[in-house]
């Protein structure tokens, strides 16, 4: 059981920061139930932790107002090296330069939306003012105010483009609101 935990741990890890609040929460959270509003306590069991997936996350009437962490000690030193480094590997391979909301599709289990993006040569690919990334295909960057109806237009044009050539959905990593 407690290498099924850790693989399920690893995971969740993938992210870019390589380290995920759940294995630094104590054993309770508090979150209000905004609709009646009441403060409940809910161990860390319950809030059902997956990849990019939570509890909270698919229950919007819950808000989270609390948390306890538990984090180890470590050296100045290192610690400002990984961040260094983190800032780095960032910057060569991320559109840091122009306005975007990030990542915007999730990756396919053992793939890379980014790779997708970029194989079916949408690199550059813009309308209106947003447009795919030249550093980064998993990233729509804003060229020249870009509106609400550009972004979802290209992000429309390329899940249908991924979806023709490699019959994959691709997920949104964000959440629009309409």
């Amino acid at each position: 059981m407690q290498k099924k935990r850790k693989d399920h741990l690893r995971r969740l890890k993938r992210g870019w920061l390589s380290f995920c609040y759940v294995t630094c929460l104590r054993s309770t959270v508090y979150v209000i139930l905004y609709t009646i509003p009441e403060i409940k306590t809910m161990k860390n069991s319950e809030l059902e932790y997956a990849y990019r997936d939570s509890f909270l996350k698919r229950n919007k009437d819950f808000i989270c107002v609390e948390v306890t962490l538990s984090l180890e000690y470590e050296d100045k030193e290192i610690i400002k090296h990984r961040m260094l480094d983190r800032r780095d590997r960032r910057i060569s391979s991320q559109p840091v330069n122009m306005p975007s909301a990030g990542s915007v599709f999730r990756n396919p289990e053992g793939l890379s939306a980014g790779k997708l993006i970029e194989d079916i040569g949408l690199k550059g690919y813009t309308i209106g003012g947003a447009q795919v990334s030249e550093k980064h295909a998993n990233f729509i960057i804003n060229t020249s105010n870009a509106t609400y109806e550009d972004i979802i237009s290209l992000i429309d044009y390329i899940k249908e483009k991924v979806k023709e050539k490699y019959n994959i959905d691709l997920i949104l990593e964000q959440e629009i609101v309409r």
